[in-house]
């Protein structure tokens, strides 16, 4: 199994996030060089998106986890490199298979509010030894800002620092930084009050720059709900994490709704360039998909992607094409790269497409700056 190379399309796209590498690798950043993956369920157990984040960190630099959400909606969700768990008393809504009813979820589509006072989750380094994210030096707390908000205690290694209240005149985003000493840490998050309390994630950074993934998987994920996301608080996070790529890995589930894709699409694009102007936007086709034959309308979306990221004027990367084309999913299963539902990658076929996609982006890196011998340097 040895597809070829696949490119990514409209390189130019991604000058915002070249140009933030090629200083991180100069060593003139002064920040993180952040990424955002927006996916579906093949993204809830970070399998891909934890794969980038490994080969990335190690080649330019741990910068920390990034985001991961402090509830669990799915007995299955988890992060790679990072320990977390919502002990007890708490409640998880889901954009898409769990909804609530103001649609405030932050970026990751996944909130979670307190049952009663006590309730405790929290976030870990990764176990000593780990590829990445065993250490950490801040985390940074996000959650919904409204009237009649609860209170939060945040226990930094059984120590409490900090009591957050989430109270606000109306409802927004919240945040909250707690600086540590840089290395292995744990946070936990408890209701200090009875008063309801939502909370969107934490992220895990270090203070050196380097890279960061920011993971956001949600079961059943389509093109449609993703345009569900209240935009005004879908902005202020965007905002605040400070993207320089934001990759949309996403159009399995849009085999349904295809109609919804293209102005969905248009929309969510034009919020993310808005609230960060530098930003790259990449889409990507989604997987094959099928055990004896390739799903028909799978075919359909992956053509109305390809379409849809050169309307908008994004880079595409053609992931189902770097699988193999039309029945590499079979083929998938077959040598166990996939699990037996045809649909979805185990950790090995998803670390197979994640260095693809990583090879794809190095090697647009290398041909930018041998392009422009100054990327890296504006300003100087």
């Amino acid at each position: 199994m040895d597809p070829l190379p696949v490119s990514i399309v409209r390189p130019e796209a991604m000058k915002g996030f070249y140009e933030a590498l090629a200083r991180l690798v100069r060593g003139r950043a002064d920040d993180h060089v952040r990424i955002a993956v927006f996916g579906d369920s093949n993204l809830t157990m970070d399998f891909t998106s934890g794969r980038m984040r490994r080969k990335l960190q190690r080649r330019f630099g741990d910068a920390g986890h990034g985001f991961v959400s402090l509830s669990k909606p799915w007995s299955h969700y988890q992060h790679m490199d990072v320990r977390h768990a919502a002990i007890e008393g708490w409640v998880s809504y889901v954009i898409t298979t769990k909804p609530i009813g103001d649609g405030l979820y932050g970026l990751g589509g996944i909130a979670a509010e307190n049952q009663w006072q006590g309730a405790s989750t929290f976030v870990q380094t990764a176990v000593e030894g780990a590829p990445v994210g065993t250490r950490a030096s801040r985390f940074d707390l996000f959650y919904l800002e409204r009237p009649l908000g609860g209170d939060l205690e945040l226990r930094l290694d059984g120590v409490s620092k900090a009591v957050v209240s989430t109270k606000g005149s109306s409802k927004a985003l919240g945040y909250y930084r707690l600086q540590a000493d840089d290395g292995p840490h744990r946070l936990e998050v408890l209701a200090a009050s009875s008063r309801s309390a939502r909370i969107f994630g934490a992220v895990l950074e270090r203070d050196a720059p380097g890279v960061v993934v920011d993971s956001f998987g949600v079961g059943a994920l389509n093109t449609k709900t993703l345009g569900r996301h209240d935009p005004a608080l879908f902005a202020a996070m965007l905002k605040k994490r400070r993207y320089d790529l934001i990759v949309f890995l996403t159009g399995a589930n849009d085999v349904f709704t295809m109609d919804a894709v293209a102005p969905t699409m248009r929309r969510v694009l034009a919020l993310c360039r808005e609230a960060l102007p530098e930003v790259s936007l990449l889409m990507a086709t989604p997987p094959d998909r099928g055990l004896k034959k390739p799903f028909r309308q799978t075919l359909d979306v992956v053509a109305q992607r390809r379409i849809v990221a050169q309307s908008e004027g994004c880079a595409l990367w053609d992931q189902f094409e770097a699988m193999g084309g039309a029945g590499s999913m079979a083929t998938y299963v077959k040598k166990g790269f996939a699990m037996s539902d045809a649909i979805h990658f185990n950790e090995r076929g998803a670390a197979f497409v994640a260095d693809r996609f990583v090879t794809a982006l190095l090697d647009g890196l290398k041909a930018y700056i041998e392009a422009s011998p100054g990327a890296g340097c504006a300003g100087e």
